[in-house]
């Protein structure tokens, strides 16, 4: 095959990362599975982030009667159930199926959940209020981050927001470029952002609020080497990225 299209570049891309360090795509075992049945694991915890708490403390996260929320790579629904408590109709999506099993077996009646690949499915329902993403990121190969971010766009309404919550560079996650990582082939686990990379890479959104995750005086999940930002789509801008299946404008 010869590459003509940016989607035939991507999937070619794909398969530099077939050592099975790339766990945003489906190949061989289900390697989330092996994460979530570990009961100490801290993502087997049911304790929201803690910087959604300080957002909705903060008056970031409005009132959620009759909004909706996207809770991309939701794992076993953590932060899917606390945002349904604040009165968001959310979806919960993740690329595990023993993930999204379990998140359905733990949640009340009206919390819906999808098993999806994000970076190669359509989204489920949309575009939404808020779009938040807590861990998801940080495990994307580089190239994959254009497919990210067209998912993105067609999943967030103008004027709807964005969390995201990110391996904290210097503290978590591999600090090599993304030259090096293509060649290498191998993803060392998850990649690190500064805050300051996050703010670029989401540039054409408004920035609102970023910081590390720390506790407070309620039961949050804080780990020193995450960090989160919050940022806001304009009511008007960019059109969305032609990178999706069969140029469909998502992924």
């Amino acid at each position: 095959m010869r590459v003509a299209t940016l989607q035939q570049l991507l999937d070619t891309l794909d398969q530099l990362f077939d050592d099975g360090s790339d766990w945003t795509r489906r190949q061989g075992p289900d390697h989330w599975e092996k994460i979530f049945r570990q009961p100490d694991h801290p993502l087997n915890a049911d304790l929201p982030d803690a910087n959604l708490v300080g957002w909705r403390g903060r008056g970031r996260l409005p009132a959620g009667a009759g909004l909706t929320a996207l809770d991309l790579g939701c794992g076993l629904g953590r932060n899917t159930r606390w945002l349904a408590a604040q009165g968001y109709q959310v979806v919960g999506v993740d690329l595990s199926p023993y993930a999204v099993e379990e998140a359905r077996r733990r949640s009340a009646a009206g919390v819906t959940y999808a098993e999806v690949d994000v970076l190669r499915q359509p989204l489920p329902g949309g575009p939404f209020d808020l779009v938040y993403d807590s861990g998801c990121f940080h495990h994307l190969p580089p190239h994959r981050r254009l497919s990210y971010r067209a998912a993105l766009m067609a999943a967030l309404k103008p004027g709807g927001l964005f969390g995201i919550c990110t391996f904290a560079r210097g503290q978590m996650g591999s600090e090599a470029d993304d030259l090096t990582l293509l060649r290498q082939g191998r993803l060392e686990g998850g990649i690190g952002y500064s805050l300051d990379d996050l703010r670029a890479m989401f540039s054409d959104l408004t920035f609102l609020d970023d910081g590390p995750l720390q506790a407070g005086t309620e039961a949050v999940f804080a780990m020193d080497f995450l960090h989160a930002a919050l940022f806001q789509r304009p009511l008007e801008g960019p059109s969305q990225s032609p990178v999706g299946p069969e140029g469909a404008g998502r992924t």
